[in-house]
């Protein structure tokens, strides 16, 4: 099959249902199957530090490391208070740990999972979603560091902060949806692994992980605010840092989100039967 012949969609509404319809089945089996797909990212979180004292806690105390490393090194460079930067890059940085892991492992993730596929029936989803647990519940040990240090370093939690949950949210759809779309991508043609890595490289430096929009100059900030990645990570980290999020930019997150999943459906569901032979 061509580039090209995977690339064309169905014309027909009824069929472009049809196939909307069979995805949102193969996401609805993976939930279901929510017990197989906790049980297998647990179990490799256990397996990763296995037989070690302090267990998952070295998740937290390596995140500790690198965010005060990164953020007074890049305090100093920037000539900018520590107050200010530390807090902004240490949730940048834990947000895009998420994002480029879950797109990262997406590439390998079908192929490395297999045996799942061709001795069962198992939704597409199923391991897909025990992915995105496995990053979400490191996000959430990670992320008590850079709250605890926000705090200490003079930025007052207020109410404006539970607006990260729905943030989180919005967030973790986009995550699921693209990474499945990739996932199938990189199941049946194998050189897009090194297109996706190389372009996860490239997007950490254009995307205001590391430093602010505000540091661009006024003409070069609508290209910042058009990155989808920087609308998803806005929604989460600037509640959390007291900064308002505008209106626009919670309905382009939403856009990328809900919108970008119910365009996903379509390539899920015409797919995901077909995966089986590309493995």
């Amino acid at each position: 099959m061509s580039l090209l012949a995977f690339a064309d969609q169905p014309k027909d509404r009824s069929n472009l249902l049809a196939t909307s319809l069979a995805g949102a089945r193969d996401i609805l089996d993976g939930c279901r199957q929510w017990r197989i797909w906790y049980l297998m990212g647990s179990s490799d979180m256990r397996r990763r530090y296995a037989r070690s004292k302090l267990g998952q806690f070295w998740i937290m105390i390596s995140s500790v490391v690198m965010i005060s490393s990164i953020g007074l090194v890049w305090s100093y460079l920037w000539q900018l208070p520590v107050h200010d930067i530390v807090p902004f890059v240490a949730l940048g940085l834990l947000i895009w740990q998420l994002m480029s892991g879950v797109l990262g492992e997406a590439t390998t993730i079908l192929p490395a999972n297999g045996h799942y596929f061709l001795n069962q029936y198992m939704a597409a989803s199923t391991v897909l979603l025990s992915m995105l647990y496995r990053h979400t519940i490191t996000l959430l040990l990670n992320i008590v560091f850079p709250i605890l240090l926000t705090v200490a370093l003079g930025t007052p939690v207020t109410m404006n902060a539970l607006l990260a949950l729905p943030g989180l949210a919005l967030l973790l759809v986009a995550c699921f949806w693209s990474s499945f779309v990739v996932a199938i991508l990189c199941a049946r043609f194998r050189d897009v692994v090194q297109i996706v890595n190389s372009v996860l490289h490239v997007a950490m430096f254009v995307t205001p992980v590391l430093w602010k929009p505000e540091m661009l100059p006024q003409e070069l900030r609508a290209y910042a605010e058009w990155n989808p990645l920087a609308v998803l990570m806005a929604v989460v980290r600037d509640p959390l840092l007291g900064r308002t999020v505008p209106l626009e930019g919670w309905l382009a997150a939403v856009g990328v989100s809900i919108g970008g999943l119910l365009l996903a459906l379509t390539i899920i569901g015409r797919f995901r039967r077909r995966l089986v032979y590309w493995l």
